[in-house]
C-alpha cells in the first residue's frame, strides 16, 4: 500500500522500510512475489526503488495476495468434519470479495482513512 500512496509513485526499499518499521532485506522478500507478477517494478542501485505497475489500480485484490497465498503451506489433511462445508463457504465469501474489490479501491480507503487522521490532530 505504501508504494501505491507515494507522491511520484516511486520509493526506496529504504523509505517502505521506514514507513512500515521493518527492515529493507524484509521489505525486499516481501515485495519480491509482486516483482515476479508484474505488479510492482524495481530499480535497482542508488536512484533505484519500487513502482507500483500502472495496472495496478484496477488489479482485483485477489490477483495480489495470490503470489503469497501459493507461498503459504497448506493445511494439514484432516479427516472430514461438520464445520469444513462452513469453512468452505467463507472461503468463498472471501474470495468473491478479493475479487471484487480492486487495489484502487484500497487505496481510496487509505487515503480517505489517513485524512480523517489528519483532522482528528
Amino acid at each position: 500500500m505504501e508504494i501505491g500512496t507515494a507522491r511520484g509513485g516511486e520509493m526506496s526499499s529504504a523509505e517502505i522500510a521506514g514507513r512500515l518499521g521493518m527492515s529493507r532485506e524484509s521489505i525486499h522478500q516481501l515485495l519480491l512475489p509482486l516483482v515476479r507478477a508484474g505488479l510492482v517494478t524495481a530499480a535497482r542501485g542508488r536512484t533505484g526503488g519500487y513502482r507500483a505497475a500502472e495496472s495496478l489500480p484496477s488489479t482485483p485484490v485477489a490477483t495480489v495476495v495470490a503470489p503469497f497465498e501459493a507461498a503459504a503451506p497448506g493445511p494439514k489433511a484432516l479427516p472430514a468434519s461438520p464445520v469444513d462445508a462452513v469453512e468452505a463457504e467463507a472461503e468463498a465469501a472471501r474470495r468473491a470479495v478479493l475479487e471484487r474489490v480492486t487495489v484502487g479501491d484500497l487505496l481510496a480507503r487509505v487515503r480517505a482513512e489517513r485524512g480523517a487522521l489528519d483532522w482528528e490532530i
